[in-house]
């Protein structure tokens, strides 16, 4: 499975990591406990959250 990647990227790491620990938060509450939630730096130095299920081969 692939990357999903969230639409918005973001000025602060802090931000970022708060945006996928929502997102990781509401997937658990859904009963998805297998995801896989990832902040990550573009070249540009904003930062993105990307998100996949755990089972995928990396």
């Amino acid at each position: 499975m692939s990357w999903v990647y969230e639409a918005r990227l973001y000025d602060s790491k802090s931000v970022a990591s708060y945006v996928a620990m929502c997102v990781r938060d509401d997937h658990l509450l859904t009963g998805a406990s297998d995801l896989k939630v990832q902040v990550y730096r573009t070249k540009k130095g904003n930062y993105g959250v990307r998100y996949r299920k755990s089972d995928a081969v990396e």
